[in-house]
């Protein structure tokens, strides 16, 4: 097998892998998936913005289109409703096959793979310290190398540019040492069948009994089958099925229904402190392009593979000194780490308040007839637009009672 004539080689073959993949035009591209297939396991909710499907590129998979959202706090709740879609539902073997069918024209694929960053180009046990200060001087001079496993064999590649997309344990992203500022999430979630929910709406709780730290949602498939989840700092599962059992809401709306598929995965929240080092890149969840609020990572890491396929296109056509990959971590932080750092400092607010404060802050939306404004000038991917207001003027108004 020749797998020394690519000029990149991506680990991580999901939507964000492909599309960095596809954005390098005109240089031999290899994707390495560790998985047999694409799109599995399943490890996200399926919903995507307007502006995520079309960063996507219009992927196949739809099943579903909802308008707005309900929100369940403990003992309120408020109903947000556009007459336009607001978002797709997508069944994310589809989508994803979809997408990587559509970038294996310009791509080559290796399953059932696995690519790891080679620790040292020396085999000698003695002289490890001398060992060490050559692979430094290595990686200096030459970048980075990959061993791939695949099919019993070991090939060693020595491509111009690495791309680590491999998710939110990058072992890419760890093997190079790259610090991670970020707190990981223990997400499950089931889809369920027989079930009867207003398929025009998902259903958002923020119940810190069932949610310490994040949420729990209903995403509707379709008339008669939901995607149920919960993301915690610890034991999702569990907490999944207290909240499918227990709470008042979700018990009743998903009574009778029918567990078809389970799945279980960690959510990133933070960032990479550095995605670009000497020729490896980082992007998607390895480098923390996720929204802090939602845990939605397909349209940051669309638009941010874009950047990365764009720049390792232009370094390798123009022949560039290596730093100029660095320009990479510069375009993607101009680009969405507002709305990152403000998503981060917003849910730091969100987990010290308590159930009676969420409480609060749904009825405060609701006696100030907010939700209008949400809906007119409400953006999934952009949420500091809206939230900046609201909340500036809620603790205003909390400050006044105390005073008052």
């Amino acid at each position: 097998m020749d797998l020394d004539r690519y000029d990149v080689v991506i680990v991580g073959g999901g939507p964000i892998g492909c599309i960095t993949g596809e954005s390098i035009k005109h240089h031999k591209v290899l994707i390495v998936e560790e998985h047999s297939a694409v799109g599995v396991p399943l490890q996200c909710g399926g919903l995507v913005s307007k502006k995520g499907v079309k960063e996507l590129g219009y992927p196949k998979g739809v099943v579903n289109k909802v308008k707005g959202a309900y929100i369940f706090s403990k003992n309120r709740s408020i109903k947000i409703e556009d007459r336009d879609i607001r978002a797709y539902v997508f069944e994310r073997k589809i989508m994803d096959k979809d997408i990587a069918k559509r970038v294996s024209k310009k791509v080559d694929f290796l399953l059932k793979a696995y690519g790891r960053l080679v620790k040292t180009p020396y085999h000698q046990k003695e002289n490890r310290s001398e060992n060490i200060l050559n692979f430094k001087n290595q990686i200096k001079k030459k970048g980075y190398t990959l061993s791939v496993s695949f099919m019993g064999d070991n090939y060693r590649l020595n491509p111009k540019v690495i791309v680590g997309a491999d998710g939110v344990r990058s072992s890419i992203g760890r093997s190079a040492g790259i610090p991670m500022i970020r707190e990981v999430l223990s997400g499950a979630q089931l889809e369920m069948v027989n079930v009867n929910v207003d398929s025009d709406f998902v259903y958002i709780f923020l119940d810190k009994s069932y949610s310490k730290d994040f949420f729990a949602w209903i995403i509707p498939m379709g008339e008669d089958r939901v995607r149920v989840g919960l993301c915690d700092t610890s034991d999702g599962y569990n907490k999944l099925i207290n909240l499918i059992e227990n709470h008042p809401v979700v018990s009743q709306m998903l009574k009778g229904g029918i567990p078809v598929e389970f799945s279980v995965g960690a959510l990133p929240i933070g960032y990479a402190k550095e995605t670009v080092k000497n020729n490896l890149l980082l992007v998607g969840d390895a480098a923390g392009h996720v929204k802090p609020l939602s845990g939605g990572g397909l349209y940051y890491g669309a638009k941010c593979a874009k950047i990365c396929g764009n720049v390792i296109e232009e370094y390798l056509r123009e022949e560039h000194d290596i730093g100029y990959l660095k320009k990479y971590h510069k375009l993607w932080k101009r680009e969405i780490w507002r709305e990152i750092d403000f998503g981060l400092k917003f849910r730091r607010i969100l987990k010290k308040m308590d159930n009676n404060k969420i409480d609060k802050l749904l009825e405060f939306i609701e006696k100030n007839e907010l939700i209008d404004y949400i809906v007119e000038k409400g953006d999934m991917d952009n949420p500091s637009k809206v939230l900046e207001g609201i909340f500036k003027k809620f603790l205003g108004n909390c400050i006044k009672s105390l005073l008052n």
